[in-house]
């Protein structure tokens, strides 16, 4: 992630018709410098001479929140009422606003102190217009809610009335920043700016979107994984009215590009369907047709008898193994699971000559951007990308694929093209979270504490399946992960599973499967010792306040914090509670991404019918700027993470997805979805991620729980699957 320094350019211009137009700068690093990297981040606001202020919102919105959370950063520095402001999207241009991008919770975290300096900006430029206009000391002047004011005399003048004289002054290169104990909309609860507009059904996401003279496309692709088109026979579809084209699609050598297929591009998306539907494509299965769940857990027990890449190795494992009074060991399986997101994959591509606009529901315009200019040839500066509002993103819009098959067809037919998927398109050709199998092994003293913690990992890796250079053990494990770093000795192993079945980022990568095992062996060794859950951890992380080595996404983490979360969800659970007879509690934590994250379900088991009935979940994320948009997140992450680990897999025969749609690839209903209390920690640090957070550790909560209630030790995901037996 790009760290942000204080140099920065702050640009001023009069709006047409008077007003105030506001360009923040901040360079990083400039060209040269260590890295070689460039960048410069930018926060627009405009202020109108009616008072009116528009707000833009650099990153993408795909219900995280950040289209009413970044522009309230802004406003509460520039201290406007916020009834005044209007949030709009910034267009894509990462000349003028940096990363434009949503995925590892890090949209607030890395705007933040930015997007505070722009409008500390604005406020002392308004404050220096009024203080020019009335001739007095600019530090005689303050400003509240929009208007400026000086005390002495008794004067003040609004926002709107000083917009254009503040156009005129020379910008402040230190804006003096509020003192944070005097925010008055950070930490507040505002409702979405989007919210009115959902509600009431208005058009504002890529499925929604058209331009004038497009066509629409679907996608005829490999029913098999890694299979290629042989022959087709297009003459049926083309009888389908309404059908203007069939195009053949070729597969790239980046996988999550262009996936090959057949495209029948129609005047609507029922003719395109139909057309396609009509289609006679043969296909090469190229072995993906021996892919099926069932192989794949075969090979995953077997690479566990290999030697697998050590990760991390500290102390004397195998000394601690021959010496313990106890050996505790364990396998655990995850399953694939497909993002199942609301809005199916859309996109609309309009390839000219010399210009191509971009349209639809992506995390990563940029990444969309690049492949339009490598598949057109086209300047990226040529390329205009507009960004919609993301109906449920999760990590499969971290994916251009969808944007890429809009590209290739608009340049094939050399008209505006509108890709179009179906619900079974998502589920059968996702790029899945990836599957694996984990060994746990535990030497224990004759007090029961953990004296070596060794564990080796296969997982069908999501960086060796496009062929990345980054390691194929990057996002699956993670060596400093806790417990390392908190028992005597510890070995993690690593060793990909290749497989054709196409895979990627799933929310809280990596994390979503590793403190499921890591948690529920946790309680396992709990369990055997007669040890408390709770205790256990507190006593692995010890009493002093410590910085403990973290080498990945969110960087080390601190001991005292993570203990606090820990201690506040067993107070507000009640940790330990009288509950009826079958019903029991299960705890879990994990530092995810740079927050901590500390969860106790309670659950009711009678024999295989599982109730959860409630989630205490207590989450450390640093200072919150939207409470209403915090407490979102954390109740989703927890509903989500226990839709998968009750119901999540898709699963694989013949080198297919056997599910298609929400009937048989079953999310959480409302009817088993439990109350979720949300305590968020009070803190004055900056903020830190926070949309990934609460998920991980739902599984291993559920599962201790479970087991807690006389139900069996449940290590192989989904729950309910496993309870049926």
């Amino acid at each position: 992630m790009t760290t942000i320094s204080r140099r920065r350019l702050l640009q001023v211009s009069a709006l047409a018709g008077g007003g105030l137009l506001l360009g923040f700068r901040w360079a990083g690093a400039a060209a040269g410098e260590e890295g070689g990297a460039s960048f410069e981040p930018n926060a627009f606001l405009a202020v109108h001479p009616d008072g009116r202020v528009v707000i833009l919102a650099k990153n993408p919105e795909m219900g995280q929140g950040v289209k009413t959370t970044l522009p309230m950063i802004v406003a509460e520095e520039l201290d406007v009422d916020w009834r005044t402001v209007t949030v709009e999207q910034a267009p894509f241009d990462e000349a003028r606003f940096g990363d434009q991008f949503a995925g590892g919770s890090q949209s607030v975290v890395e705007n933040w102190e930015p997007l505070r300096r722009a409008g500390a900006a604005g406020r002392e430029l308004l404050i220096a217009a009024a203080a020019s206009r009335w001739s007095v000391g600019a530090d005689e002047c303050s400003a509240r809610a929009g208007i400026v004011r000086h005390a002495a005399s008794g004067r003040e003048a609004s926002y709107g009335e000083l917009a254009s004289a503040a156009a005129a002054l020379e910008p402040p290169q230190e804006p003096r920043l509020k003192d944070p104990a005097s925010f008055g909309l950070v930490g507040t609860a505002i409702g979405g700016v989007d919210n009115p507009s959902i509600v009431t059904g208005k058009p504002l996401y890529g499925i929604d979107a058209e331009i004038d003279g497009m066509l629409f496309a679907a996608v005829a692709r490999s029913p098999v994984f890694g299979g290629r088109v042989r022959e087709v026979d297009e003459r049926a579809a083309r009888e389908v009215p309404g059908v203007r084209d069939v195009v053949r699609i070729e597969p790239s050598e980046d996988p999550t590009w262009l996936t090959g297929g057949v495209a029948v591009l129609a005047d609507s998306t029922w003719a395109a369907f139909e057309g396609r539907r009509a289609l006679s494509v043969e296909w090469e299965s190229g072995g993906g047709e021996a892919e099926s769940s069932d192989e794949l857990s075969r090979r995953f027990a077997a690479r566990l008898e290999e030697p697998g890449e050590v990760l991390r190795e500290t102390g004397a494992v195998a000394e601690a193994f021959a010496r313990a009074d106890r050996v505790l060991e364990a396998d655990y399986e995850v399953p694939f699971l497909s993002h199942a997101q609301m809005e199916p994959m859309n996109y609309i591509a309009d390839v000219r000559p010399d210009r191509c606009l971009l349209v639809g529901p992506t995390q990563v315009p940029g990444s969309a951007q690049g492949i339009a200019a490598a598949l057109t040839g086209l300047p990226r500066e040529a390329i205009e990308v507009r960004m919609t509002r993301i109906g449920g993103g999760f990590g499969r819009r971290l994916m251009a694929d969808y944007a890429a098959e809009a590209v290739f067809l608009s340049r094939a037919v050399g008209r505006p093209v509108k890709v179009q998927w179906s619900r079974e398109d998502d589920v059968q050709h996702d790029y899945y979270r990836p599957a694996g199998r984990y060994r746990l092994r535990a030497a224990l003293d004759a007090g029961g504490r953990i004296q070596a913690w060794e564990e080796r990992a296969t997982t069908t890796s999501r960086y060796l399946f496009r062929g990345s250079d980054a390691p194929a053990w990057r996002t699956e494990v993670f060596p400093d992960g806790f417990p390392s770093h908190h028992v005597p000795a510890f070995r993690l192993e690593y060793a990909p599973t290749a497989s054709k079945v196409s895979t990627g980022a799933w929310r809280a990568p990596g994390h979503n499967a590793t403190a499921f095992v890591d948690q529920a062996f946790l309680d396992e060794i709990a369990a055997s010792t007669g040890r408390d859950p709770v205790d256990l951890r507190l006593e692995l992380l010890g009493t002093e306040d410590r910085e403990v080595p973290y080498d990945d996404h969110g960087g080390p983490y601190r001991t005292g914090p993570f203990r606090r979360v820990i201690e506040r969800a067993r107070e507000l659970a009640p940790w330990g509670r009288t509950l009826p007879p079958g019903s029991a509690q299960g705890f879990a934590a994990h530092y995810t991404f740079g927050g901590y994250a500390a969860l106790v379900a309670e659950v009711r088991l009678d024999g295989a019918a599982l109730r959860v009935e409630r989630i205490v979940a207590v989450v450390d994320c640093g200072r919150i700027v939207n409470r209403s948009g915090a407490e979102a997140q954390v109740e989703g992450a927890v509903l989500d993470g226990l839709s998968a680990a009750l119901h999540g897999a898709a699963t694989i025969a013949g080198g297919r997805v056997e599910q298609s749609n929400f009937h048989d690839y079953e999310l959480l209903r409302i009817t088993e979805a439990p109350p979720v209390e949300v305590h968020l920690v009070e803190s004055e640090e900056s903020p830190r991620p926070l949309g990934e957070i609460a998920l991980p550790p739902v599984a291993a909560a559920v599962t201790a729980a479970i087991a807690a209630a006389g139900g069996p030790r449940i290590r192989a995901l989904p729950i309910l699957r496993a309870l049926a037996g």
